[in-house]
């Protein structure tokens, strides 16, 4: 009897010890959460860094090649200049949302964004044999951070094109209004992906053992739209492309 008393103790002594153990753990945690929230803003920052880079260097090659050419350039160093300023402000937001701050959101024109994004990209789909479909409204707005969504739109039509690089295909943009929601749909005729890797698709750093990319790029579109208030999901094949789905708060 006293032998299980003994041993009765003891376990509720480690028990004890244990859940101790567990509470000092989990705060240390919470300690260092600020930490990593701060190493996936600046990876985050570098991944779409070089998204907004890449045409302010083209640009600014543009300008520098056609010195004769006063009106070519000054509407490439205009882009560029454009560009250089989106890229300070990027920087602020995804600083922001590495502390999970609540975005500050106003009226935009989806449309106006649209072509904000086609802009900063540069070269035309239709090269890349890429035919464009787009069904959005033009007097269509959102409440929302404008320079975030227009990255989040960015990293998708980026991806969009990488994935039918090769063969050519088909890029449709959708949006509509909804009960309490404006959805935006974005998809591709492309290569896809296998359903059962698509729950890793939002996971940081998740590159599927693909060269290129970071995994960072759709990890910046679920936070900026979960910062809004609002959800992204996606639906694939493998080669039959992919179909994003974002839905975004009316206020």
């Amino acid at each position: 009897m006293n032998s299980l008393l003994e041993n009765r103790k003891s376990l509720h002594k480690q028990v004890v010890d244990s859940q101790m153990q567990f509470e000092a753990l989990d705060t240390q945690l919470r300690e260092l959460q600020p930490l990593a929230n701060l190493g996936m803003a600046w990876a985050m920052t570098a991944h779409e860094l070089n998204n907004l880079l890449t045409p302010i260097v083209s640009y600014a090659q543009l300008a520098l090649q056609n010195p004769d050419d006063a009106e070519l350039s000054k509407k490439a160093l205009e882009k560029a200049e454009r560009l250089s300023t989106q890229a300070g402000k990027m920087l602020e937001k995804v600083m922001l949302l590495a502390n999970s701050e609540k975005t500050q959101t106003k009226v935009c024109n989806l449309t106006a964004l649209l072509d904000d994004v086609f802009g900063c990209i540069g070269r035309d789909f239709s090269k890349d044999k890429i035919k464009l479909v787009m069904a959005v409204d033009k007097e269509l707005c959102i409440t929302a951070d404008a320079g975030s969504i227009r990255q989040v739109l960015m990293n998708l039509l980026l991806n969009a094109r990488h994935a039918m690089r090769k063969k050519g295909g088909t890029l449709s943009i959708r949006a509509f209004e909804e009960a309490e929601f404006t959805r935006i749909e974005v998809s591709d005729t492309g290569c896809g992906v296998d359903p059962d890797k698509l729950h890793h698709i939002f996971t940081p750093f998740y590159t599927d053992g693909k060269k290129n990319g970071n995994g960072l790029g759709l990890a910046f579109c679920q936070k900026v739209i979960e910062s809004h208030g609002g959800c992204i999901s996606v639906d694939s094949q493998l080669g039959c492309g992919m179909h994003f789905k974002i839905l975004l708060p009316k206020e």
